[in-house]
Parts: structure tokens; sequence; C-alpha cells
């Protein structure tokens, strides 16, 4: 073992020696300067095409929340400020840096603006990772594609959240890590701002443990690289939550009868709904046959530091991913740092065989130049599509799913008190009015709240167990409940303690019936999203003149506000006016593009013109 010393530094990691008798790798010629810049178009136009996710990102309301009221209270002493049934508890939040910026960002530049945010991060994440792969395998052409591969295969998670501090954390910490780079005295200082932006730090510190070992056991390892490692362990320590912040994401994840774990982000990719990949499982058939080809071409042997490392981190990444969804994104990094040597190996030897049956193909500088264009050209196709403004916010969210409407009714009355409510809808709650309407449950589950509120939750959710009572004890004024799941707010009308105070095609509000509501309720505030309710209650009653009234109101004023696109073409298809509808429907695409859902009207419109129009 060669002993390590002070003056070992960081060596081009495609350049490694190894011994003797080892088939010489591959040596492309070395790219111009100018021709190493072009790809980085390529990289920024792919890496922002994918991020255009469309998710119900319920947790970014109450990350907002939360970044409010810390910067209004100016206080790390976390107690629950936004529920009823956990109100003044102890309430953990490793994210709570993650809330001032979320807050902050927002206020500068309006919460439609959170969109740049998320693309910045994924850019900067994603680019880290081409240059990474870059330094790996010395190929700018195999390092992109593996960058593609890891980024599709994590592109159904990327929602507005704290979780992409995690992805870019993971990112900073190998490209240190890896190459053994003479700034590793940066780490603690990493470690220092991502322990108080998510809790995925934990990976990092398993990472760099990881890669240091390794280090050590093929003696290339720096001299203190255990001060380092014990630097990066302590800085996690000097967090908002103390000691909790290391050890209560361990405990949580250990405790296998916790209901919190059956949430969907937290199931294993194998157990049926919530997100999904599809790449995911080819992605670890591509990491198994990376790991042969670096094994079979002797790559292992002229870079087995690198080469184990890689392997021991995807490994790591691929348990943690088989257990929970949510950390696929992260074997998809993983499995990259294999893929793009693999890659290398392989388009070499084809460019040999290909050379050797066609030597007029021989033209490496137009191939380095043609490359990136094709890659520029491939990222910007896929990016056209889509709105890069912050007109996207509402696509990305799924603002539309939201009880927008009946909050407005909320605000205009000064409604205030307890609320049952929708799971996903706690933190828009929050969010909106700020602790005054004080909320039963929401995405903080298992930070704030316990397992006795989660699991009387899941009882009306799912109509068991006398559920009717759970709400009716639980001393809330209000239930705000979604159309999608109508029995519960239909039963609970019809037990006679419940009076409905407003309804639309997202939500029902339900107040109790010896609640002293103001009379009469005031109505929202002029606005495009009462246009889209008014409209789709004409809409219900085929009163089809006041549908497309309120429907191209909405749109004059809201242009992008997709539903009410929608039910105009679908008033338009009801009428018999076909060619208007699918012209309609094409301008909804214009907005946001999804191919599957222009189908599905189209064939539905289609249909009901065979049956003849409505009257």
């Amino acid at each position: 073992m060669r002993k390590a010393t002070a003056k070992n530094k960081a060596r081009p990691l495609s350049r490694a020696t190894g011994k003797k008798g080892d088939r010489p790798p591959p040596t492309p010629t070395p790219e111009p300067r100018s021709v190493s810049l072009l790809w980085w178009p390529a990289v920024i136009l792919t890496c922002w095409s994918f991020g255009f996710t469309t998710m119900q990102g319920s947790d970014l309301w109450w990350h907002l929340a939360s970044g409010r009221w810390i910067a209004q209270t100016r206080t790390l002493h976390f107690a629950d400020p936004f529920s009823f049934t956990c109100h003044g508890r102890p309430w953990f939040h490793a994210e709570w840096f993650s809330d001032v910026i979320f807050h902050t960002w927002a206020k500068l530049f309006s919460p439609a603006a959170l969109v740049w945010w998320k693309w910045g991060l994924l850019v900067a994440t994603f680019g880290l990772l081409f240059r990474l792969l870059r330094q790996i395998c010395g190929s700018s052409a195999s390092a992109y594609l593996a960058m593609l591969a890891a980024i599709a295969v994590g592109a159904p998670f990327f929602d507005i959240r704290p979780q992409l501090y995690t992805f870019l954390g993971f990112v900073v910490v190998l490209s240190f890590a890896l190459p053994l780079s003479r700034r590793l005295w940066i780490l603690p200082l990493v470690f220092l701002l991502w322990s108080n932006l998510h809790s995925g730090f934990l990976l990092g510190l398993i990472t760099i443990v990881t890669v240091l070992a390794i280090s050590f056991f093929y003696g290339e390892a720096p001299r203190r690289a255990v001060y380092l490692a014990l630097a990066c362990v302590l800085a996690c320590f000097v967090n908002g939550n103390g000691s909790d912040a290391v050890f209560w994401p361990i405990r949580f994840a250990q405790d296998s009868s916790s209901p919190f774990l059956r949430i969907a982000e937290w199931l294993p990719p194998y157990e049926p709904g919530g997100i999904r990949s599809s790449l995911y499982y080819p992605s670890i058939a591509a990491f198994v046959v990376s790991l042969l080809v670096v094994i079979g071409s002797g790559i292992y042997r002229r870079q087995p530091r690198l080469t184990l490392s890689s392997v021991a981190i995807g490994l790591v990444t691929f348990v943690l991913s088989i257990r929970s969804r949510r950390f696929i994104p992260l074997f998809g990094i993983s499995q990259s740092l294999l893929l793009a040597p693999a890659l290398a190996v392989i388009f070499s030897s084809l460019r040999q065989r290909i050379l050797h049956a066609r030597p007029w193909l021989d033209r490496p500088r137009v191939w380095q130049i043609a490359l990136p264009v094709a890659a520029v050209i491939f990222g910007g196709f896929r990016l056209a599509p889509f709105p890069l403004s912050r007109n996207a916010f509402l696509f990305l969210t799924a603002l539309d799913n939201f009880p927008v409407e009946a909050m407005n009714l909320i605000e205009a009355n000064h409604l205030d008190g307890k609320v049952f409510n929708y799971y996903n809808w706690g933190g828009y709650i929050d969010w909106r009015t700020g602790g005054n309407l004080q909320v039963f449950i929401d995405g903080r589950a298992g930070t704030a709240f316990d397992e006795k509120t989660y699991r009387q939750y899941l009882r009306v959710l799912g109509m068991q167990n006398r559920w009717e009572d759970v709400v009716s004890n639980s001393g809330a004024d209000f239930v705000l409940w979604p159309q999608h799941s109508s029995q519960q707010v239909d039963q609970l009308r019809k037990s006679g303690g419940w009076q409905t105070i407003y309804s639309d095609h997202v939500a029902t509000l339900l107040a109790r019936a010896d609640y002293p509501l103001p009379r009469p309720l005031l109505p929202t505030p002029d606005s495009p999203w009462r246009d889209l309710a008014l409209g789709w209650a004409a809409l219900r009653t085929r009163d089809y003149a006041a549908v497309e009234g309120h429907f191209q109101r909405a749109l004059q004023r809201m242009p992008n506000l997709r539903p009410a696109c929608e039910w105009l073409a679908d008033a338009q298809s009801l009428l018999g006016r076909l060619g208007e509808a699918e012209a309609t429907i094409d301008r909804c695409q214009r907005m946001f593009p999804d191919s599957e859902r222009r189908k599905q009207l189209l064939d539905l419109f289609r249909a009901r013109a065979s049956r003849g129009p409505k009257t």
C-alpha cells in the first residue's frame, strides 16, 4: 500500500495508471476549449427541459408559511403554530433555512418566481454532475449521455421543495470527494449549510466517510482525512435542531410500524400508488451492465479507488431507493458514475470498428462539433413547448387543484377557527391564513403531528370505523374537502350537524350547523378564479352562453388558466362545434403540453359529435 503524503494532489481521474499488462485506456482526440464550452449550452437547455414535472406540490405551501412565520417571530424554537391538533407542541424542522429562502424569494420576486429557483438548482446540480462525469471518463459525449440518464430517472420527483438541495449537496460532495480535491477543506462548510436545508445531508456524510475509507485502504487518502471526516460530522450538529437533526431521521426511518412510512413518497417503488419513474428499473440494469463493462475493460485495475467508491455509493443509494421511492433520483445520480466510463469504453470500441470499415468517416474535428450541436438541438427541442416564465408555476404546482376560490371566500368573510381539512391542502391553508384558520393536519406528518392524529385522518379518508365521530369530536368549526372524494361531505351534510357554505369544482366548505356565520356571506373578489368557478356552475346547469362568457373572461385575465381553456372546449363540443373545440384544445396545449390529455379530450369530443349536440 502506497503511503499517503500531504503532497498527494488530485489527478485527472481519466489518467490514472494501472498495472503492467492492462490494456491502455482509449485516447480520444483532445477537445479544443471552444468545443468543451459548446457542451455547456446543451447541458443547460437539457437540464432546464427536465424541470417541468407537474406535481401537487402540497409541501411547498407549508414551507412558505413556515418561512414567513420564522421571519415574523425571529425564532428557531420550533413549536407548531398552524394546527389545532398539535398546536404549541415541539416541531422537528430540519428545513428551516430552506423555508426562509422560500419566503424571501417569494417576497422579493413573487411565489410564482420560485420556478426559477427550481430551474436554477436543477441546472446547477446536473451541470456539476456533467463536469464530474467528464472528468471521470474523459469524454464530453459520454458524460452528457450519463447525465441525461441520471436526470431522466429522477425527473418525476423534481418538485419545488427543499429536497432539491440534497440532490445538489450530494453532487457537490461527490465532486470534491471522488477526485480527492485539494479543496476538501470546503466540505465541512458544505455540511454546515446542508444540515440546515434538508435532512438528506446524512447521505452526504455516508458518502464522504465511504470515499475517505476506501481512499485510505488504497493509500490515497489525504493525511488529515480523519480530521476532515470528523469536521464534517461536527458541522452537521450546528443547526436549528441540535443533535435531533442527525438522530431523528435515523429513528424515523427505522420505525417500521410508523404509519408515516406509508405516505406515498416513502413507499417502495414496487408498490402501487404515488410517484413512479418508468426508467428506474432500466437504470438498475444499466448499473449492473456498466459495472461489468468497467471491470471487463480493465478500468477497475487502472482506477480501483474510483471504481470501488462508485460501486459502494451506487449500492447504498440503490438500497435506499428500493426501500423508498423518494431516493430514486439519488440512485440515478449514483449509477451515472459507472455509466459514464462504461459508455466511453463502448463508444471508443464502436468508433474503432466503424472507422476500420469506413475510414472516410474519420473526421474527429467534425464530430467534436457535431455532437454538442446535436445535443443543443435536442435540449432546445425538448424545452421549446414549455412556458419559460413564472407562468409555469400554475402548472408545476397544479394550483388549479387547490381550493383557491374557497380560500378567497374565507378571506373575504374573515372566517377563522378550526378546520378539518384534506391532507394535501393543509399547507395551502397554512400559507393563505397564517394560522388564523387552524388545520387538523398538513404535510408535516411525523415532524409535527403524532401518529394518533394521522391515523384519525386516515379513518376519515377511508370512511372507516365511525369516522363521522372523528370529525364531530375533533372540535373543528369547518370541513374543507375535495369534490373528487365527496362521499364524506354528503354524509356529514345528511347528518344535520353540518351546513354547506360554499362549493365549486375543487372543494366544498362545510360549517357546523350552530356556527355563527356572518349573514349574508360576502362574495369573493372579482378574479379569474371566480369566473372559473362561475363557469363550472353554469356548465353543470347547461347554461352554455354563460359558460363561454365566464371562461373567455377568465382567460382574458389569466391566459394560462388551463381549466378555463379545457372547459371552454368542453362546452363548445357539447354544442356540436367540434372544430372550435379542437382549436381551443390546441390553444390549451400551447399553454403547457400534455399530449396524452389532448388525445383523451379529443376522443371524448369526437364521441360526442357522433351522438349529436346537446340542447
